[in-house]
């Protein structure tokens, strides 16, 4: 959705963007409410909420990125962590009557308390007012930055194909988000079935990942604004997160499950709060033809590259993130349950990521100190 999000937010339909996709999430969240067969949710949670959801992510992002440059890194790294409180990443077994949340802390918490009382549909609909009362406001308040009056077609950044610290960026982050959401959907499952816990507890441990992911996503960001730099703060931040991914492995008791949990919470949201600020950092200059020189200041047509070259970033993380866990699953089905291949496949491709963005860093200033 980045790639139509870009040139509408460039002739100034951010509303159109943003108050649409709030409206289709809403409708994609109560029409789930009314579905009864595994199918149903195909065109409801597979199309109208990842519409939803990648109009006002994408145009949220390009406004927010608009009003902050000095501490950029920690307005980002704010604005994710709603991502953290609560993201309704619903899936729905029609048999069992049951209702997971894939994520978040709120979500999985009124799920797990409501499902029991009232039934799957009227808990999706308290959910759906959740939603409301988050999503109002931000539409009240958000509004685009004023800018000169927008004129012609959509400016294209075709530089971006040849700066090469950009495009290794880009791989990075995608094989970083490849494998980095594997722990967040299927640690549920691996704790129920490797490690023999209740539903309660094993929702309780996605709950603890999630609160361990909320200071992830306000420490480095801050860190980096201060001293480090986001590209500087991101590479650490997926290196440990490839880390923990590999100590999973090893990970056979509760207590010390519990650890790894949430050290990989907190480096993941390193990761997942980093990218933006770290996009606009390795945009400032543009590797031309006749050598770099610094862009992205203030006029509309510099807004406009960035947007793009955001636009480009963003949908790299969107195929990584569609699909990184059905791979992970996988590769679970084709070792008969075993969870071995997912857990090496997602350490190996988040730590194939974090070489990539080294790889950037060093391709855009070497190995000197410098805030990047």
């Amino acid at each position: 959705m980045s790639i139509i999000t870009s040139p509408l937010m460039n002739k100034g339909y951010f509303r159109f963007c943003f108050n649409g996709g709030s409206l289709l999430l809403l409708a994609s969240v109560l029409i789930t409410s009314y579905c009864t067969k595994r199918w149903h949710l195909l065109p409801v949670q597979g199309v109208m909420t990842g519409i939803g959801m990648g109009l006002i992510f994408g145009s949220g992002v390009v406004v927010l990125m608009s009003y902050f440059f000095v501490h950029l890194g920690l307005a980002t790294g704010v604005a994710s962590c709603g991502g953290a409180l609560g993201k309704p990443g619903m899936l729905y077994d029609p048999a069992a009557r049951m209702f997971i949340c894939a994520g978040g802390m709120i979500f999985p918490a009124v799920a797990e308390r409501l499902v029991p009382k009232i039934g799957f549909p009227w808990t999706v609909r308290v959910i759906c007012l959740i939603v409301f009362c988050t999503l109002f406001p931000a539409n009240i308040i958000t509004r685009e930055r004023a800018t000169r009056k927008r004129k012609g077609p959509p400016l294209m950044d075709w530089t971006l194909f040849y700066d090469i610290p950009f495009l290794l960026m880009t791989a990075g982050l995608f094989f970083a988000f490849w494998g980095i959401y594997i722990g967040f959907y299927y640690i549920v499952i691996y704790a129920q079935t490797n490690l023999h816990i209740s539903s309660h507890t094993a929702i309780s441990l996605l709950i603890t990942l999630n609160a361990a992911n909320l200071p992830g996503r306000l420490l480095p960001p801050l860190l980096s604004d201060c001293c480090l730099g986001p590209l500087n703060t991101l590479i650490p931040c997926t290196l440990l997160a490839s880390f923990f991914l590999y100590v999973w492995i090893g990970s056979t008791s509760l207590v010390g499950f519990t650890m790894t949990l949430c050290a990989y919470g907190f480096a993941a949201g390193g990761v997942q709060s980093l990218y933006n600020a770290a996009v606009w950092e390795m945009s400032k200059l543009k590797h031309r033809r006749d050598g770099p020189r610094p862009v992205y200041g203030r006029t509309e047509t510099d807004d406009s590259f960035l947007k793009v070259r955001l636009a480009v970033v963003l949908s790299a993380i969107g195929i990584a993130t569609l699909t990184g866990a059905p791979l992970g699953g996988l590769l679970i089905t084709r070792m008969d349950g075993g969870y071995l291949g997912a857990q090496l496949f997602a350490a190996s491709s988040v730590l194939l990521g974090g070489v990539l963005l080294a790889g950037a860093r060093w391709k855009k200033v070497g190995w000197k100190a410098a805030h990047v």
